[in-house]
């Protein structure tokens, strides 16, 4: 019998600690994370704050380490239990994935359809290949997905999702992909901002004002393509990300607390207090083309037909508004 190596009984030991932990474990610590205090957590979950004491105890005795750094005020995490919260809080929502795939193993490979997202459904192509599609297979369920690129290419790689929308063309290592739409480029600013009455801005006129962007998709991809845009004209781009979604950096800026860049289909969604004027270079709308990208060897008849109703409105697309 081989004897394992001093790396293999560190992972068995690990692996052995994990033995004693349970899913309700880390909803214990996530719940007093989000709380605040035992108390708290004991509400959020029905039970004792006694008993939430002791489940607390019990983790940190297996674990080695505390979670929870305890006062009068409640409980903060600790260096420690920040890091496993936030780790947790993704695994178990990459468990309930798992889990969700394993219920619909059964149901039919031609009712059910997964569209990965990197944008919205407010208006623009897509909106209108959904809209169509529902109406000649309404017998199909239709499930959508908003994450980041990486995140949605690991899950249409392992058939959880079926396509993904999103910005720009993704390398063809990804699967085969078609060019939906080409979506004109706006600069939202507060409706009280200098540049809220013009009818067309360039990069010129916004390259030394500060610009805010989600930390999650697509903020990066807007973080970086701001980055590129006034770097082409010598410039260093003032970018401040800031841990919100696309609602929230669009509050943010109603709030004057800076501009951003946004796609048409977002203008589908009313803000308060913002102003959209289009983006322009030498006199021509500034555009960036949207993309679907699927799994050649994906055989789910219902993403077939979504295909081919996708080709036409792209094709429809690409008449109306001139060659790419």
């Amino acid at each position: 019998m081989m004897v394992p190596n001093k790396i293999e009984r560190l992972r068995l030991g690990a692996l052995r600690q994990c033995k004693h932990l349970e899913i309700y474990d880390i909803e214990m610590i996530l719940a007093v994370a989000e709380s605040g205090s035992f108390r708290g957590a004991g509400q959020l979950i029905g039970i004792s704050q006694s008993a939430v004491t002791r489940r607390i105890q019990k983790i940190e005795d297996v674990l080695g380490v505390s979670m929870f750094e305890r006062s009068q005020a409640g409980a903060r995490l600790t260096a420690a239990g920040w890091h496993f919260a936030t780790h947790s809080r993704r695994l178990g929502s990459e468990f309930l994935n798992v889990v969700r795939a394993a219920r619909s193993a059964g149901t039919a490979i031609d009712g059910k359809l997964h569209l990965g997202l990197i944008a919205s459904l407010s208006r623009g192509a897509l909106r209108e290949v959904v809209i169509e599609f529902l109406a000649e297979h309404s017998g199909v369920e239709l499930t959508f997905t908003e994450a980041d690129r990486g995140e949605l290419m690991a899950l249409m790689s392992h058939r959880i999702v079926d396509v993904v929308m999103s910005a720009g063309a993704p390398p063809t290592e990804y699967g085969d992909m078609i060019l939906l739409t080409k979506e004109q480029l706006y600069i939202a600013v507060a409706e009280d901002h200098p540049l809220a009455e013009k009818c067309s801005v360039r990069w010129r006129d916004v390259q030394d004002m500060p610009f805010v962007v989600g930390a999650v998709e697509p903020g990066p991809e807007i973080h970086d393509y701001i980055i590129r845009r006034v770097s082409d004209l010598g410039r260093q781009a003032c970018v401040q990300e800031h841990r919100v979604d696309r609602e929230g950096i669009m509050n943010l800026v109603g709030l004057g607390l800076g501009i951003t860049l946004m796609c048409e289909h977002w203008r589908g969604i009313r803000y308060p207090d913002v102003a959209f004027i289009p983006l322009e270079e030498d006199g021509k709308a500034e555009t960036i083309p949207f993309s679907l990208t699927w799994r050649p060897e994906n055989d789910n008849p219902a993403l077939r037909r979504f295909l081919s109703l996708a080709r036409e409105v792209a094709k429809a697309d690409a008449a109306s508004s001139g060659p790419w």
